[in-house]
């Protein structure tokens, strides 16, 4: 019997996200001692996959950061309860929007591990319509994030099951949504390890208003993971 105010366990979809942003060195006006200063710009969000080094995002997340030098974007980190650490672009799939991530060479593979060991499944079947649905992430880049890198729960409902837009599939939510939740997992309520689609975009910024986005499906972000790690 639980005691009423004990505290409990964060959902598995609160454990497995991390934020997506970018490092570069900001000139300081009239500063002493150090000139530079490192200037964070949170991007969006990834998820860690369960069974690989593999981290999953939206591609329109780090698309500027696969066409452009690394001295106008800045250097791609993740965040983590251990500070921000450097990640590489690995695979990038625009037809889906969808990206893969893994931790730069400069972090041991014991911490890799670590990390990746709050990793979420992915799903085997396409929710009902009206099912309840979870999702966890960074939207307000900077303005909800502190240094203690917790990311924002919402929960919302499977509003169409599938949506497809030429070989791309897409489910389509209603939820609360808002910038920075891009790349956030979303789970079953019923089984909330299993990740059923990845937080793409709203189609419009009416139906963003509303609550009302997009999420690539998980079979999409499966095949990428495999296609990776293979």
């Amino acid at each position: 019997m639980s005691t009423p105010g004990a505290a409990k366990d964060p959902p598995c979809v609160y454990a497995a996200v991390r934020a997506v942003g970018t490092i570069r060195p900001k000139f300081q006006v009239g500063a002493q001692g150090r000139v530079f200063a490192d200037s964070l710009d949170v991007r969006g969000t990834a998820f860690w996959v369960q069974g690989t080094t593999a981290m999953i995002t939206c591609a329109h997340v780090v698309q500027d950061l696969v066409v452009s030098p690394i001295e106008l974007t800045g250097l791609l980190v993740v965040g983590s309860p251990r500070g921000y650490l450097r990640a590489t672009v690995t695979t990038v799939d625009f037809v889906h929007d969808l990206a893969v991530l893994q931790l730069g060479d400069d972090v041991s593979g014991e911490l890799a591990s670590q990390e990746a060991a709050s990793g979420l499944e992915f799903a085997d079947r396409y929710p009902t319509v009206g099912e309840r649905v979870a999702y966890a992430g960074f939207p307000g880049g900077l303005q909800l994030l502190d240094k203690s890198q917790m990311p924002t729960f919402a929960a919302g409902v499977i509003g169409a099951q599938v949506r497809e837009r030429g070989p791309a599939k897409f489910i389509q939510i209603t939820g609360p949504v808002l910038g920075g939740f891009s790349g956030a997992p979303v789970v079953l309520e019923s089984d909330p390890k299993l990740v059923i689609a990845v937080v793409s975009n709203s189609p419009s910024s009416e139906t963003g208003q509303a609550g009302i986005f997009l999420a690539s499906s998980w079979q999409h972000a499966r095949a990428l993971v495999g296609l990776t790690t293979s």
